[in-house]
């Protein structure tokens, strides 16, 4: 699986570098491009909208590229390469701190941290992390922020109380757990599955903190919703459509998820396809207390965001379109 994660960051390298000539070529077209950032499952709805015809149904005809990163995912929107993507939070709203104001949120599709701490069965308790040697995959990525937030609940700061270790990519985490190079380390499914397998334990379940964070959103620039605000509703409409397929319907929701990961293995499937429900959003509405806890981690090292307010992230038209038109309703009934 290592190789196959390695082969596919080489492969969206080369779609990257592709994208001006995509840029080029349509013109005065109004198909939009959209980006992912990871054969991920909590990105699985952009795949289903377009496998499943969701973005047919709506009239928008949408390019799909993948992306492998979420900072060539923000310049891509940037460049006016691609229209919108599906990407985590924290790059663009570290970006936009940063200066650059032209990002938005349009929506978000994944509310909440979802994962886990594992490590050695010799570590009895959340407490005994304390002075171990912790992986993660870098500083500012998911795992790292998981680790945080989940941490302080227990009144523990990962980067005095842990000896952190950078890994490079989630995909080291499990090996490095093997080879005894690290005793813990923050991850996300389907490699929490992959680690009791190999008999390491659940040391913390941070999925069941229920903690609001932006994972995953829905991103474009300021320009782009002024000029294709139509073909970005069609395209909300679509995604939500298939946020409701994503959680109703499992099974061809596996079909689709093994056609973009290349995993097979049934029980990792439904794992994984399990835990990121739990924080999957109906509405897609963004929640400010999400982008509120990532300002607030990034403060010790991006002054800025502490004058920075959530409301100056996103853009609400889109899902409060999709909750005033009543498609919401129709999906989802009166819950």
């Amino acid at each position: 699986m290592a190789t196959f994660f390695k082969n596919l960051v080489l492969f969206g390298s080369a779609v990257a570098l592709s994208l001006c000539a995509v840029n080029e070529t349509r013109g005065q077209s109004q198909t939009l491009t959209a980006f992912y950032t990871a054969p991920v499952v909590s990105m699985a709805p952009m795949w289903i909208a377009k496998e499943a015809g969701f973005f047919t149904k709506q009239g928008v005809d949408v390019r799909l590229v993948f992306i492998p990163s979420g900072p060539i995912g923000t310049t891509s929107l940037l460049a006016a390469e691609t229209d919108v993507g599906i990407i985590g939070g924290f790059a663009p709203i570290r970006a936009v701190v940063g200066g650059a104001k032209g990002l938005v949120i349009i929506g978000q599709s994944k509310n909440a941290m979802v994962g886990a701490i594992v490590g050695h069965k010799e570590i009895n308790g959340v407490r005994d992390l304390k002075g171990k040697r912790h992986g993660i995959d870098r500083i500012g990525s998911n795992p790292d922020m998981y680790t945080q937030a989940a941490l302080a609940r227990f009144q523990m700061d990962p980067l005095k109380d842990l000896n952190y270790i950078q890994l490079g990519n989630t995909g080291n985490g499990i090996p490095a757990l093997q080879a005894g190079t690290i005793d813990s380390l923050t991850t996300t499914a389907p490699h929490d599955l992959f680690a009791q397998r190999l008999g390491f334990k659940v040391i913390l379940n941070i999925t069941e903190l229920n903690i609001p964070f932006a994972a995953t959103v829905l991103l474009s620039t300021r320009s782009t919703v002024a000029r294709k605000q139509a073909e970005l509703g069609k395209f909300m409409r679509a995604y939500a459509e298939a946020v409701h397929h994503y959680l109703t319907n499992p099974e061809a929701t596996a079909k689709i998820v093994a056609k973009y990961t290349k995993v097979e293995d049934k029980e990792v499937l439904t794992h994984s396809i399990r835990t990121e429900a739990t924080a999957m959003e109906k509405t897609l509405q963004v929640d400010p207390r999400g982008i509120d806890l990532i300002l607030k981690l990034i403060r010790k090292t991006v002054p800025q965001a502490a004058s920075a307010k959530p409301e100056d992230f996103y853009d609400p038209q889109f899902f409060n379109g999709l909750k005033d038109s009543g498609l919401l309703k129709k999906l989802w009934g009166d819950n």
